[in-house]
């Protein structure tokens, strides 16, 4: 605390990342950790790379996080059941799913708890 954060990213680094790629830096208060940051900004540079350098990421992101998280568990939990059959009321749990299986712990009274999964396919062979 009270000290320059140190540049563990130079700008030759960032000159090496594709266009597109992004640099989020969680030491921009202090001056940042790449070279590139620009306090409270979110940047380009010529080489196409974002850098962003926002002190105030959590209270940026805490919003965000929550709405993606709670939409990936809502559609998670949308696909094990009522979703599946296309009929109003109706509930039925896709075993065929590995997701649905895996979060499967009792069906009609039988444990179905701890689940391996299937093995994956084989590799495809050499050309």
């Amino acid at each position: 605390p009270g000290k320059p954060a140190p540049k563990l990213v130079d700008e030759t680094m960032v000159k090496a990342l594709k266009p597109g790629s992004v640099t989020v830096d969680l030491a921009a208060s202090a001056g940042g950790n790449v070279a590139t940051t620009v306090k409270d900004k979110a940047i380009v540079t010529p080489n196409g790379v974002t850098c962003i350098g926002y002190t105030d990421l959590n209270s940026r992101l805490a919003q965000t996080s929550s709405t993606l998280y709670a939409n990936n568990q809502m559609k998670w939990i949308l696909s094990a059941g009522p979703t599946t059959t296309k009929k109003k009321g109706e509930f039925a749990l896709d075993e065929e799913d590995i997701a649905v299986r895996g979060m499967m712990v009792l069906k009609s009274g039988e444990m179905m708890w701890p689940w391996s999964p299937p093995p994956p396919p084989p590799p495809p062979p050499p050309p």
